[in-house]
């Protein structure tokens, strides 16, 4: 990409900030990677901490930058990367991205993969504030206006992401009931609580029933609100691919540090 050709795409994505709130994740999703994929580097080559200077920049640009001392006294403890909080007035369920944590991101250790050591392992590896933005997108592509981004918070020297959810009714699933679900959807599954779907090249991964609930407006629907898609790439596409075609199920593991994938 050249530099021309970087400027239109991030002149183009901040001018996508729209009136509609589910508008933003898109928006600064688009913003990061405009600003992040430059010369030739990819997103995840990128350190945390460049992308949350780029997300702060954005964010105060479009008055996105919301006061902790209102939010923070409102949450309490949420799941793995979240405190979370309650707006019975919009019926919407608010989360915080806590301690500098933006969840998980799916993938394979290549030097295992390379040397045939623990190669049948899917990894889920520490997530950056993209890789959060990019799980948001995708997850309002299965689930139409699901997030909404709200904005950011700086406290403590440290940046949070604010985004809200429709409240859902608590109805649990079984495990077999998932499975079942997923693969009426046309997925197969690649191991506990993953999924992947050939025709648009789409996985899903950690979706086991703390992530994933029934709709109560029809049963038959199960609404998959914290899961984590991605579309697959490179050497873990060809994975996930050989894994399938051999009917291997793999094993995933939950790991503290991104490395090479």
């Amino acid at each position: 990409m050249n530099s021309e050709q970087h400027d239109d795409k991030q002149t183009a994505a901040h001018d996508l900030q729209g009136d509609d709130a589910q508008d933003r994740v898109l928006t600064a999703f688009r913003y990061l990677e405009a600003v992040l994929c430059t010369d030739g580097s990819t997103y995840w080559q990128s350190d945390p901490a460049s992308q949350k200077t780029a997300l702060e920049k954005w964010a105060k640009d479009l008055g996105l930058q919301l006061e902790p001392d209102v939010i923070l006294p409102l949450l309490k403890r949420g799941g793995q990367e979240h405190d979370i909080f309650e707006d019975e007035t919009s019926q919407r369920i608010f989360k915080v991205t806590r301690n500098g944590v933006f969840g998980l991101t799916p993938g394979i250790d290549l030097a295992l993969v390379a040397s045939g050591s623990d190669a049948r392992r899917l990894h889920l590896w520490e997530a950056t504030p993209f890789h959060y933005l990019l799980r948001l997108h995708l997850q309002n592509q299965l689930i139409p206006e699901l997030n909404r981004l709200e904005g950011i918070i700086l406290h403590n020297a440290e940046l949070s992401i604010v985004i809200s959810q429709p409240r859902f009714d608590i109805i649990p699933v079984t495990e077999q009931e998932i499975d079942a679900w997923f693969l009426a959807q046309g997925f197969r599954k690649v191991a506990s609580a993953s999924y992947y779907r050939e025709n648009d090249n789409l996985g899903i991964f950690d979706a086991h029933d703390k992530n994933v609930l029934r709709s109560s407006l029809d049963p038959s629907i199960l609404i998959p609100f914290d899961v984590i898609p991605c579309h697959p790439e490179k050497g873990f596409l060809g994975f996930i691919q050989s894994a399938l075609a051999e009917n291997l199920h793999l094993q995933t593991e939950r790991s503290t540090h991104t490395t090479d994938r």
